[in-house]
């Protein structure tokens, strides 16, 4: 289990909140919702549902124990609290108990998509939504294709054997019947070619050393630079700039039959 830093992640997510503020134009709840927020990070999304629903209940569950402590400490003294739990996606604790269940740029960290969905489905009463926005397949090399590349060459394969990717990017045409099959119903999906600029090489190899951890804890402490400078030219190449990050996101909303 990848355990990410939440105050790093806080300091370098620009992005996560810029697409967070795109999303909370479009969602809409009541004021008496229960909610749940998966993949909920540093709890930047949570609270900002918590102050559209403060009469209900917003709960923001994440696996990585830095994570949620972070999520914790940010909301102290919020007077729209959320509540925060650990809990994985393929493992959620919660029967039946929302009206709504949103999560963003999480899911594409959960390779058994099919689980999580089914999860996902039983935290929600019958015929609550869920809205799901995460990086899905495109005609590009993603960043993280291009990491399991590197990782099979002859000066990286030694510490990545038998590793599997710890992503998954899902086919948006696929994806209904996907849902289908874990108790969901699509109601709508657009898919999106976005791109951001981090302004500079060193930005985007600060981002994607904190982002890919899955790969780097495999190697010596004193190899992780070398690795994520390996893997930033070798994106760039396919970017088409220095520090510019491009990708396919899929937005999809559901709900629970």
């Amino acid at each position: 289990m990848t355990d990410w830093s939440g105050e790093e992640y806080a300091r370098l997510g620009g992005l996560q909140r810029r697409m967070i503020s795109e999303a909370l134009s479009s969602l809409e709840f009541g004021p008496s919702d229960r909610v749940l927020d998966i993949g909920c990070g540093d709890g930047f999304l949570t609270a900002a549902i918590a102050k559209l629903t403060p009469q209900g209940l917003v709960v923001g569950a994440d696996r990585s124990p830095r994570m949620v402590a972070t999520a914790e400490t940010t909301a102290t003294g919020e007077e729209s609290r959320p509540w925060f739990v650990l809990a994985d996606a393929l493992a959620l604790p919660f029967t039946r108990c929302f009206d709504a269940a949103v999560s963003f740029n999480a899911l594409h960290w959960v390779p058994e998509q099919q689980r999580a969905l089914e999860q996902i489905a039983a935290a929600l009463k019958p015929g609550g939504s869920a809205t799901i926005q995460m990086v899905c397949a495109g005609p590009r090399p993603s960043l993280e294709a291009v990491t399991m590349t590197l990782c099979g060459e002859a000066r990286w394969a030694p510490w990545f054997h038998g590793f599997e990717a710890p992503f998954v990017h899902v086919d948006p045409d696929r994806y209904a019947d996907l849902a289908a099959t874990a108790g969901l119903t699509l109601d709508e999906a657009t898919v999106a070619d976005r791109e951001w600029d981090f302004g500079s090489r060193e930005a985007l190899l600060q981002w994607s050393a904190m982002g890919c951890t899955a790969w780097t804890d495999r190697l010596p402490v004193e190899r992780r630079g070398e690795f994520i400078a390996e893997q930033v030219d070798s994106y760039e190449e396919i970017s088409g700039a220095a520090g510019l990050f491009r990708f396919m996101q899929l937005r999809a909303v559901l709900h629970r039959r």
